[in-house]
């Protein structure tokens, strides 16, 4: 699993490469500094979101309920994100993120213990989340996000002759290393791959792969809140239409980034390629003023592409018989 990861992540930084020397051939200015801190501003918030569905698609499930989360979740709090709401920062931001994590987790018990599909769960959840928030605010809107947040979605820090280097790219790159460790070095990481790549094998071998998949969920949903903070204070306000379409944005991501639907493989590297791939080419067309709905037929093919490439990887990587089987004595401990 984390050879494919590792070989999906060079495909992914290699596609990458390609299109970026695409748009800076034919593209006028592509590679300015200015441009490149807006490709990498963009592209923090992507990963935030592909993080948050690949750590479900990893256990071989989904979330369709990410943009509904941050919407539900900030307007909940969007009283006390106001500049007006005098009340300390750190309160309102753990809030959203609980609350995103109580959604997630919600999510994760109707898949475990009512033995509803993701796919089917976290799409109910998308629309009651999404009108309880309109139940909540109506189509009123929370204006005037406290200057502290907005600092830490959008202060600047260095200036480097137009290159930008924003709060939100040092804290997203934090955000990143603690996640790339999570997946990558802890006792739940492993379990996540496991599950999702075999897992009537992972429960003969001990791991409780329900919890794993609640796990999986709850850590979506607090990940989703994180990233509602970050939007609403990008555009300083709150209100229940927020992030209509940013489940298909993570999907796109993580799918892109080298995940597959089938779960146990992913990195959070190869998101982060995701990321940077959609953002440039978002980046470079709106640059060659090519209209929107070409863009969003590029992007499909990009994905189309990346779906296919990725199971070519898969058979051809298992007809070398270069799958090694986990060994007994480790799997209760995977």
């Amino acid at each position: 699993m984390k050879d494919k990861s590792k070989l999906y992540d060079f495909s992914t930084f290699l596609i990458l490469i390609l299109i970026t020397l695409f748009f800076t051939v034919f593209g006028k200015g592509f590679l300015k500094p200015g441009n490149i801190s807006n490709i990498i501003n963009q592209a923090s918030f992507l990963a935030i979101i592909g993080v948050a569905q690949l750590v479900v698609i990893l256990t071989g499930g989904i979330n369709l309920s990410i943009g509904s989360i941050m919407a539900l979740s900030t307007v909940l709090c969007g009283p006390m994100l106001v500049r007006e709401a005098n009340v300390p920062v750190i309160l309102p931001v753990f809030l959203v993120i609980l609350f995103g994590a109580a959604v997630g987790t919600v999510n994760g018990l109707m898949i475990t213990r009512l033995n509803i599909p993701a796919f089917l769960a976290t799409f109910a959840t998308m629309y009651v989340a999404r009108g309880a928030a309109w139940l909540y605010i109506g189509k009123g809107v929370f204006y005037g996000i406290n200057d502290q947040i907005r600092f830490w979605a959008m202060g600047e820090l260095v200036n480097l002759n137009g290159f930008r280097i924003t709060m939100p790219i040092v804290l997203v790159a934090l955000f990143l290393v603690v996640m790339w460790f999570l997946l990558a070095k802890t006792t739940l990481g492993r379990r996540l791959y496991f599950t999702g790549s075999n897992p009537v094998a992972a429960e003969f071998s001990g791991i409780p792969t329900k919890r794993v998949i609640v796990l999986a969920h709850l850590l979506s949903g607090l990940i989703s809140g994180i990233a509602g903070i970050m939007y609403v204070a990008r555009i300083n306000a709150a209100d229940a239409n927020l992030g209509t379409q940013y489940h298909f944005d993570a999907i796109s991501v993580a799918l892109i980034g080298g995940a597959v639907m089938s779960g146990g493989v992913g990195s959070v590297w190869g998101v982060v390629g995701g990321a940077l791939i959609i953002s440039v080419i978002q980046s470079g067309m709106n640059n060659m003023q090519i209209p929107t709905e070409i863009q969003k037929a590029f992007l499909g093919v990009i994905i189309i592409l990346a779906v296919f490439f990725n199971a070519f990887l898969q058979d051809q990587k298992m007809k070398a018989g270069n799958d090694k089987p986990v060994k007994k004595g480790n799997t209760a401990n995977a």
